[in-house]
């Protein structure tokens, strides 16, 4: 999170980010709240029978709907010019930096770190600014959690506890089989594509040497060894994310049905009835989605922030 601080502080563009990131927020809370109601007042209507209160709120539901369409669309467009602008600036910062640069500054790192810093890093850069579930993604689901828990808080105490206490099971357990380990695991692969890189750039740009001092084998062989080293760190960062989303589903399958049983005993009982269950539910579930898309980002940001950090290395080199 600092280190995306730092770089649109350094290009200038921070309270512009910052507002448009708000302006992005409110439409998954506002959606919720809508289909909330609206699934809560038509099974209210379907129990009593109430036909004209039915299509009036489905009317109502009906243009929200459409206003939220329409002011999502230019947010997204304004937002989208934003990050290509953000995009062209941040290389032409980088390139300036490289052509200022004395020749030793320039040796002092090899041809890989260069072309690993200069794409991948980068990409990695733009993805935290702009990519699908990071920063923008981030700041939407804590607003929409934050909201939904409100909601579901309001309507039932007893579901918004069972809700919150499998979440808090899911955390704790993500964070240490995922969270932890990301950052660490992506910097390895980073340096890894780097060795990667910095070993196959003699195998074409000096292949007439190579052949005539019989050098192949030993180069492809240190070739063989960091792209075996880049192929465990890979499957390492997908086996603690694929742990991370079996658990995620494993919990949220154990959450719905301890919710469906209390929901059941509280209808029974005649301490809810069965449009506020419906309302609940379907809270519940915006709960949840904003908290899985917050988790995700989450991991996304940590990886890629240790992209930015080497970017901020380069920008601020003298």
């Amino acid at each position: 999170m600092g280190e995306l601080c730092r770089l649109t502080e350094r290009l200038g563009i921070r309270r512009k980010y910052l507002l448009l990131l708000l302006l992005r927020s409110p439409f998954d809370a506002c959606r919720t709240w809508m289909l909330a109601s609206l699934m809560k007042t038509v099974f209210g209507c379907l129990e009593t029978g109430d036909g004209y209160r039915l299509l009036k709120t489905c009317t109502v539901c009906g243009l929200i709907g459409a206003l939220l369409f329409f002011y999502n669309g230019i947010i997204w467009s304004v937002y989208a010019a934003f990050a290509a602008k953000a995009e062209v600036l941040v290389q032409r910062l980088l390139l300036q930096k490289i052509l200022t640069m004395s020749q030793k500054e320039a040796d002092s790192r090899t041809g890989g770190e260069w072309i690993t810093g200069l794409n991948s890093d980068l990409q990695a850069a733009f993805e935290m600014m702009n990519g699908n579930l990071n920063m923008p993604h981030a700041v939407v689901a804590v607003i929409n959690t934050v909201w939904s828990s409100l909601l579901l808080m309001g309507s039932s105490p007893v579901m918004f506890a069972i809700t919150w206490v499998f979440f808090f099971l899911h955390f704790l357990i993500n964070d240490r089989m995922v969270l932890r380990h990301i950052p660490g695991l992506k910097e390895e692969a980073q340096r890894a594509v780097a060795q990667n890189t910095a070993a196959l750039e003699p195998l074409i740009a000096q292949a007439d040497a190579i052949l005539l001092y019989d050098a192949g084998g030993l180069l492809l062989s240190q070739c063989e060894k960091s792209s075996l080293r880049l192929q465990k760190v890979n499957q390492s960062i997908q086996l603690r994310n694929a742990a991370g989303s079996m658990i995620l589903r494993l919990l949220g399958c154990a959450g719905y049905l301890v919710m469906l049983a209390v929901g059941y005993e509280l209808v029974s009982r005649g301490s809810m009835l069965f449009s506020d269950m419906v309302y609940c539910f379907q809270v519940r579930g915006a709960v949840l989605s904003g908290m899985f898309m917050l988790i995700a980002s989450v991991n996304n940001i940590r990886a890629n922030a240790v992209c930015v950090k080497r970017v901020l290395v380069m920008l601020d080199k003298q």
